[in-house]
């Protein structure tokens, strides 16, 4: 089996190198277009800048949306769990109507709608309507990663003489971190996408740089797949960090993997 697989591959290596040779002509002219296509797109006019530009706006936007929305998120969930049911019942109805609000919406409805008076840089408008939006899925994922801790594991703490603070850092929080890391990357790498949309109110990020330069080139190609390769490298290395937390506090991952 093996050499037969090997005869394939030679068979198939023969024959593309016989296509490469016979139609160099064809291929050298293809190079020249995408080069051509890559210089008006990426070089003239130094457009990489606006990429840059674009690339700065989309990381702000993200990580303080991130930030500002897990302080929201965690908020939300104290509100949830205090003794006051009006505070419970207004926590728990703002959540849903947030989980049941599509983002484009909420961010129209800041810009035009709350701030639509104001006069207030559209950036700050993005940040504010992702935060409040990421902030109801946090709520969700501290909520469940609460209900999964076992009371009976508190009570044996106690019962071995550990302090609450203690109890907290050992046995509950890694617990909690466990079940919040995996989902809450998720949620995280999902808001980054997400973020495409603030050009809707005029921020010039990633996509919108990406479409006005495809207005002024009439080039798509390579302002859309640099879009996408920048937008698949911040969510990889923000879930590979988030992957090395996970490793950290769950060293059963460490053992398996």
């Amino acid at each position: 089996m093996k050499k037969k697989s090997n005869y394939l591959i030679l068979i198939t290596l023969v024959i593309v190198g016989l296509l490469l040779f016979y139609n160099k002509e064809v291929i050298v002219d293809f190079m020249r277009g995408v080069y051509s296509s890559f210089n008006r797109t990426v070089l003239e006019e130094s457009r990489y800048i606006l990429f840059l530009n674009g690339l700065r706006a989309t990381l702000v936007i993200s990580l303080l949306a991130i930030i500002i929305g897990t302080i929201l998120g965690f908020g939300l969930f104290l509100l949830q769990k205090t003794k006051f049911r009006f505070l419970t019942i207004l926590s728990c109805a703002f959540v849903r109507f947030l989980q049941g609000v599509p983002v484009t919406v909420l961010l129209l409805t800041f810009y035009f709608g709350i701030f639509g008076t104001i006069n207030i840089e559209p950036i700050i408008v993005a940040i504010i309507a992702f935060s409040i939006y990421f902030s109801a899925y946090v709520c969700e994922i501290i909520k469940g990663a609460s209900a999964s801790i076992n009371r009976t594991q508190i009570d044996s703490a106690y019962a071995l003489g550990f302090t609450k603070m203690q109890t907290f850092k050992y046995i509950i929080l890694p617990q909690v971190l466990s079940y919040v890391i995996p989902v809450y990357k998720n949620e995280s790498v999902s808001l980054i996408k997400s973020t495409s949309i603030a050009g809707y109110i005029s921020v010039m990020e990633l996509t919108k740089v990406s479409d006005i330069i495809r207005n002024r080139t009439y080039e798509a190609f390579f302002p859309l797949i640099f879009t996408a390769l920048i937008y698949f490298v911040i969510c990889y290395i923000f879930g590979k960090v988030l992957d090395l937390i996970y490793k950290k506090v769950n060293p059963r991952v460490v053992k398996n993997s």
